[in-house]
């Protein structure tokens, strides 16, 4: 499988493999996020990219899959958050999404080794920190996420998504009255 890397001023392309093998990991989908991707997955060809850009630009075809773009990546989520009025919120871009992720399993009691391993951080388990601080290197060698587990995991994710959902259905006529910079509009604007 190749991967698409982009690293600013060090360049950008595809590799053979991910970074490191801490990038290498199976992680549980919610029942959402496994629909999501199957709709993106529908009419796309096995050597395909799943995650692409919009198509339709300099020597790209409209409705092509093509390279995504951490610059794109980055519009899109910015244009969401202001779509869903998060204007106020201190949002960094992107990797917002991975401490949100591990606030709600934290939030959810879910062990921080659990954690960190469905985040690939091995870091911590070299140093012997496997457990939030607590724990060993050995330890870290002889406990895995096990099924039942990764079913809490889903259970917490699937019950913050549909309390976000909820919230984002509440906020919609707010977006819809004002647009998402304060400014009335007339039509309703997907979040």
């Amino acid at each position: 499988m190749e991967v698409r890397y982009d690293a600013g001023k060090f360049g950008s392309g595809y590799k053979d493999r991910p970074k490191s093998d801490a990038s290498i990991r199976l992680v549980p989908l919610a029942g959402p996020v496994a629909e999501a991707l199957a709709r993106r997955l529908d009419g796309c060809p096995p050597d395909g990219l799943v995650f692409c850009g919009p198509g339709g630009g300099y020597k790209v075809a409209r409705g092509t899959r093509s390279k995504l773009s951490i610059g794109n990546y980055r519009r899109i989520y910015d244009r969401a958050a202001a779509r869903a009025s998060l204007a106020g919120l201190d949002l960094h871009g992107p990797h917002d999404l991975r401490h949100t992720f591990a606030t709600w399993l934290e939030d959810a009691g879910i062990l921080a080794r659990v954690i960190d391993e469905l985040m690939g951080h091995c870091a911590a388990r070299a140093a012997g920190r496997s457990d939030g601080g607590h724990g060993s290197l050995i330890g870290a060698a002889y406990r895995h996420v096990t099924p039942e587990m990764q079913r809490r995991v889903l259970a917490a994710i699937d019950r913050c998504l549909a309390t976000s959902q909820r919230v984002a259905a509440r906020l919609r006529p707010q977006v819809a009255q004002h647009g998402h910079d304060g400014q009335s509009s007339g039509a309703a604007q997907p979040l």
